[in-house]
């Protein structure tokens, strides 16, 4: 795991492909008060792993952004059966086959209150995302909300980048931006988040933001704003 912010921020990067086109994935580990993690977008769980996440502290909450980033829960479930596992908005009806323990909403729950700034990316009529923020590091955690697939070895990757608009700057999939069609409520999200103290970006497909984060946001959603 790569360290993002000393003793508070690691992620973890897996190849990933989506629909044959290597996209990567990226989750993202907190570390709450009292040494609990929290787990962001959780990829393929390995015994090496395991092993460094034991290190860090308890896994104590499993979080899923969006229901797009299910793909490996079962393995998660079946190891951590103690942890707290939190679904986004329709999840808990796409995955029937596992027990949540609570619903992700713009209210923050109290394992983390106090801690990090939480709230749902509205607007869309195919799905919604829960973003996140560590105050601390000053960090912005998303799913899919912006991607940057720049560079890449894989001409189909950079072909996908440039179609949906997300290769030569962050920016959020066209694919998604299409399905926003309630753009009041989308603003009214991100006014919000830009009101939070974040100058750096974790991403869960792409290049990471580890300068004028809330300025490559604002940008990015000039469409909306």
């Amino acid at each position: 795991m790569i360290e993002w912010s000393c003793d508070r921020i690691w992620y973890q990067d897996m190849p990933f492909k989506v629909n044959g086109i290597p996209v990567g994935a990226r989750m993202t580990v907190i570390r709450l008060n009292d040494n609990k993690l929290l787990i962001h977008s959780p990829v393929q769980l390995t015994t090496q792993l395991q092993l460094e996440l034991s290190k860090l502290g308890q896994v104590h909450a499993i979080v899923t952004p969006n229901m797009n980033h299910h793909l490996f829960l079962s393995e998660w479930w079946l190891a951590y059966p103690e942890a707290y596992f939190f679904a986004p908005p329709g999840l808990q009806h796409k995955r029937t086959d596992l027990a949540f323990d609570d619903a992700l909403s713009a209210q923050t729950p109290v394992l983390w209150r106090h801690q990090l700034y939480q709230t749902l990316l509205r607007g869309s009529d195919k799905m919604e995302e829960v973003v996140f923020c560590d105050p601390e590091s000053h960090t912005l955690i998303v799913g899919d909300t912006l991607a940057w697939l720049k560079p890449s070895p894989s001409l189909l990757t950079t072909a996908l980048a440039l179609v949906n608009d997300c290769y030569h700057s962050p920016g959020m999939p066209l694919y998604w931006r299409m399905t926003f069609k309630d753009k009041t409520r989308l603003r009214q999200s991100l006014q919000e988040i830009l009101t939070w103290p974040f100058d750096r970006i974790i991403l869960s497909h792409g290049q990471v933001i580890s300068e004028n984060g809330k300025e490559k946001f604002h940008r990015a959603f000039q469409w909306a704003l």
